[in-house]
C-alpha cells in the first residue's frame, strides 16, 4: 500500500477538518480554481468566437484575396485577366474559387427617398448559397430578366421599398454625366453584417458592364476564395508573381489592416486574463497547503521522528494538492463549457453590431486548446508546493514534540 496516499486520504476525509482552518480554506481553494477555469474557458471561447466571426464577416464582404488595378483606380477602370493567368492562378494550391466582380457607386431613389449604395455586379456562381440564405423577402435573380437588384433590409426600410417594386438608380459616368436606370427590386437580404447591410446592393455583372460600356471580359476586380484563411498573405504573394505589371493581389488582412490589428488585441486581452487567473490559482493553492502544513506540525513531527523523509511527507501534501486541483478543474470545466454551450444555442448575450460586426457574442470551443490550457494550469498550480515544502523542511521534530 502507498503509505503517503493512505495518510493523504485520511487527512482529506477526517472529520477533524471542520475544527481546523484547513477545511474551509480547501473549499475556497477548490472554488477559486473552478472560478478561474470558468473565466479562462469563457474568455478563450468568446475571444476565438468573436475573432472568427469578424474574420468571416470580412471574408463574406470582400473574399480572402482581391485582384485589382495597381493604381487602385476603383470602379473607374476595368481590368482583364487572360486565360493563361486564370489557369495559373487556379493551379496554386489552396485556391477554391476565382470570381470576377464589377462595382459601381449609385444612388437609389424612390418617392423622394434616396440612399447611397455600392452596387456589386456578380456572376451566377458568386457566393450563391450565402446570398440566397440571407434573403428575407422576394427571391434571387431571375436569369432571363435584366436590371434586377437585391437590396438590404436597411436600405429597403429607408427607401420604403418592397420586393417586386421598382426604383430609379443614378450613376456617374466618366464624363461626369448622370445616368439613370430603372431597376426591379427582386429580393431583400439581411446579412447580419453592418457593413454589408448599409453599403452593398447586388445586381448582375452584365448590368454594370452595359452601363459602363465594357466588354464581357472586363471587370472591376477579381475575388479569390481560399480553402483556408490563414495562408491568404502567402498565396497573395504567389499570385502577384503570376499577374501582369498593372495588377496586384491584396489579402483581406492587408485590405482591412486596422480591423485585423484590432482583432489581435483579443489575443493580448485573453492572454492577460489567463495569466491573472493562473496566478490566483497558485496563490490560493499555496495558502491552502501552507495552512494545512502549519496545522499539521505535530503530525509532521511524529512522522519525522519515525524516520519519514521530507520527500515522503511532501508526497502527502502533493496528493492533497492533486485532489484539490483536479476537483477544481473538473468543476470549472463542467460549468464553463456548459455556459458556453448555452450561449451557443440561445445567443442570450447580445452585442452592438455597429461596434463588433455581430449582434451576439459568438462562442468557439476549441477542444485541443482548452485541453492544453487545463494541462498547463494543472502543471503550474503544482508550483504552489514549493513554499509549503521549505516551511515543512525547517520543522524540527525536537522542537515540535518537546514537552514544556
Amino acid at each position: 500500500m502507498n503509505f503517503e496516499l493512505f495518510i493523504a486520504r485520511r487527512l482529506s476525509s477526517s472529520k477533524l477538518n471542520k475544527n481546523y482552518y484547513s477545511g474551509p480554506i480547501k473549499i475556497i481553494c477548490i472554488l477559486s480554481i473552478a472560478i478561474s477555469l470558468i473565466i479562462m474557458i469563457i474568455a478563450i471561447s468568446s475571444g476565438l468566437g468573436l475573432k472568427n466571426a469578424i474574420e468571416q464577416k470580412l471574408i463574406n464582404l470582400e473574399s480572402h484575396i482581391q485582384i485589382s488595378h495597381i493604381n487602385n483606380s476603383g470602379e473607374s477602370e476595368s481590368i482583364q485577366l487572360r486565360d493563361k493567368h486564370i489557369t495559373n492562378i487556379h493551379n496554386i494550391e489552396g485556391i477554391k474559387y476565382l470570381h470576377p466582380v464589377t462595382k459601381k457607386s449609385a444612388i437609389i431613389s424612390n418617392n423622394n427617398n434616396i440612399e447611397g449604395v455600392l452596387l456589386k455586379g456578380i456572376t451566377a456562381e458568386y457566393k450563391t448559397n450565402m446570398i440566397k440564405s440571407s434573403i428575407i423577402q422576394g427571391s434571387y435573380f431571375n436569369i432571363e430578366e435584366n436590371n434586377q437588384i437585391l437590396i438590404s433590409y436597411k436600405q429597403a426600410n429607408a427607401l420604403k421599398l418592397k420586393a417586386g417594386e421598382s426604383c430609379i438608380l443614378y450613376f456617374l459616368s466618366k464624363n461626369n454625366n448622370i445616368q439613370k436606370r430603372k431597376f426591379m427590386v427582386y429580393g431583400i437580404f439581411k446579412m447580419e453584417n453592418e457593413m454589408f447591410d448599409e453599403l452593398y446592393a447586388f445586381t448582375k455583372t452584365e448590368t454594370i458592364q452595359k452601363i459602363n460600356k465594357w466588354e464581357n471580359q472586363e471587370f472591376t476586380n477579381y475575388e479569390i476564395i481560399l480553402d483556408e484563411n490563414n495562408r491568404s498573405e502567402k498565396i497573395a504573394q504567389k499570385i502577384n508573381k503570376i499577374l501582369p505589371y498593372n495588377l496586384v493581389a491584396t489579402s483581406i488582412k492587408n485590405k482591412f489592416f486596422g480591423v485585423f490589428s484590432w482583432i489581435q488585441l483579443f489575443n493580448k486581452n485573453t492572454n492577460f486574463i489567463l495569466i491573472i487567473m493562473i496566478i490566483i490559482c497558485v496563490i490560493n493553492m499555496t495558502n491552502a497547503l501552507l495552512i494545512l502544513v502549519l496545522e499539521r506540525t505535530k503530525m509532521i513531527g511524529v512522522l519525522k521522528s519515525c524516520g519519514m523523509t521530507n520527500k515522503s511527507i511532501l508526497k502527502i501534501f502533493a496528493y492533497n494538492s492533486l485532489e484539490m486541483s483536479l476537483l477544481g478543474i473538473l468543476i470549472g470545466n463542467t460549468i464553463g463549457i456548459t455556459l458556453c454551450l448555452i450561449q451557443q444555442k440561445t445567443q442570450i448575450i447580445q452585442l452592438d453590431s455597429a461596434s463588433y460586426f455581430v449582434n451576439y457574442l459568438p462562442i468557439f470551443l476549441d477542444i485541443k486548446l482548452l485541453l492544453t490550457i487545463n494541462i498547463i494550469t494543472f502543471a503550474i498550480i503544482q508550483i504552489s508546493l514549493i513554499i509549503p515544502y521549505y516551511v515543512m523542511k525547517k520543522l524540527s521534530p525536537s522542537n515540535i514534540l518537546k514537552i514544556n
